[in-house]
């Protein structure tokens, strides 16, 4: 049964201002802290106690390298022979005095100090890595919040208003100008935004103590995120592949990795020399049947024989290890390309979304609600009619924020893949 309802002028204009409200979306009034996208990466870098971490790896790698830098210790050997009952130490007992210098002239030396140079590029490279991640993991977070807070915004403006609705409408069918039903539709149909309203605090919320815990804070107090959400840039050109390849810190990690096993390898190759060191000391032998000694100096060369061990398991070993660095090297090339090439395609089919459906879908369902409140203020349309146009405006709106957020998301992805840090 079709419900046609006389309203006054006065009534029309009421409605029509409450009907208005509904496609404003307010803002939170108390005060709150302001987050823009920069400063929570800013925040993140400095907070994160995981970066920190990975930090001291770097003057760990530094403290290896100055170590391989010095040269090995010489040791002394001090001892006595002829030691027997009733002598006098000075005169009868013979004295050695040895040291032994080791000599580093084969290359071991420089080779270990290559190894650890390498393993500094290394340590830096995957800071560097740890560092990159952190900063994308915090723009996806704070685009999913900001999102968030927007639809919990949205609902939360459209319930306020909504009940103003309500109260008109239950205003109207006191002096009998609509039917129960009508006020019943309309009192359900704020119910079901009350809970949408909820649900989406409940999201806003986890999205933001997600951003937060990303950042590394302890304070999980509200902010309010200001980055423009529905800020759509000038399309991004696609960017050669080589220069992809260039710029992708996993791309150095991987070739620090094999950097550093062929300088182990070359190691393990040079440790099959032998070990040399030098020996010089000083010897007093006591002349027989004399009350003195001669002085006399020592010098001698000791030389390992490689006849057995030539260090052949740790040669294959390190020869192994630098194939398997350059498969991973090989590896990381081809998810580097399948990521960058995923994430052009995700940036621009976003954008395509946003600009030619989202947007024009936003629109019409604007101007659909528009014309049903200017039909239903004229008694020309049931408030069901009216009900669903704005339902599906409000669907309108928050599949916009969900696509614009994607997109934004998307272009941190695009970012990320190119190896660009913004």
């Amino acid at each position: 049964m079709k419900t046609s309802v006389k309203i006054s002028a006065d009534g029309l204009g009421i409605l029509a201002s409450l009907l208005l409200f509904v496609l404003t979306v307010s803002m939170p009034c108390r005060a709150q802290a302001r987050l823009g996208l920069q400063e929570a990466v800013n925040k993140a870098l400095e907070s994160r106690a995981s970066l920190k971490a990975e930090a001291e790896r770097i003057p760990i790698a530094q403290g290896l390298e100055k170590q391989a830098r010095l040269i090995a210790n010489p040791s002394l050997q001090f001892s006595n022979e002829n030691l027997r009952p009733g002598q006098t130490y000075t005169r009868d007992v013979d004295t050695y005095a040895y040291f032994t210098q080791p000599l580093d002239v084969l290359g071991k030396r420089k080779q270990r100090i290559a190894v650890a140079k390498e393993g500094v590029n290394l340590t830096q490279a995957g800071y560097e890595l740890t560092r990159r991640q952190i900063v994308q993991s915090v723009r996806l977070s704070y685009w999913q919040a900001r999102g968030a807070q927007e639809n919990r915004d949205l609902l939360k403006a459209t319930v306020e208003n909504f009940q103003k609705i309500i109260d008109y409408q239950s205003a109207q069918f006191n002096v009998g100008a609509i039917s129960e039903q009508d006020l019943m539709r309309v009192r359900l149909e704020g119910e079901r935004l009350k809970i949408a309203a909820n649900l989406a605090v409940i999201g806003a919320t986890r999205a933001r103590v997600q951003l937060l815990r990303e950042m590394g804070q302890t304070d999980f107090s509200e902010v309010l995120l200001t980055e423009p959400l529905d800020a759509v840039t000038i399309a991004i050109e696609p960017m050669d592949i080589r220069q992809v390849l260039a710029q992708r810190i996993e791309m150095k990690v991987a070739s620090a990795a094999v950097e550093e096993a062929q300088a182990r390898s070359r190691l393990q190759d040079v440790s099959a020399r032998p070990d040399m060191n030098l020996l010089y000391g000083y010897k007093r032998t006591q002349l027989p049947d004399t009350t003195f000694g001669t002085n006399t100096a020592q010098a001698g060369l000791q030389i390992t024989l490689p006849i057995t061990d030539r260090n052949q398991g740790n040669r294959a070993a390190a020869s192994a290890e630098v194939r398997r660095q350059q498969q991973l090297l090989a590896a990381t090339e081809a998810a580097v390309r399948a990521d960058y090439s995923g994430a052009l395609q995700e940036y621009q089919l976003r954008r395509t979304e946003v600009v030619e459906t989202l947007k024009p879908l936003r629109e019409h369902a604007r101007t659909i609600s528009e014309i049903t409140q200017a039909a239903y203020a004229q008694g020309g349309m049931e408030l069901l009619r009216l009900l669903d146009a704005e339902r599906a405006r409000l669907d309108a709106e928050l599949a916009y924020v969900q696509g614009i957020t994607e997109y934004q998301q998307s272009i941190s992805n695009l970012q990320a893949a190119e190896g660009v840090v913004p």
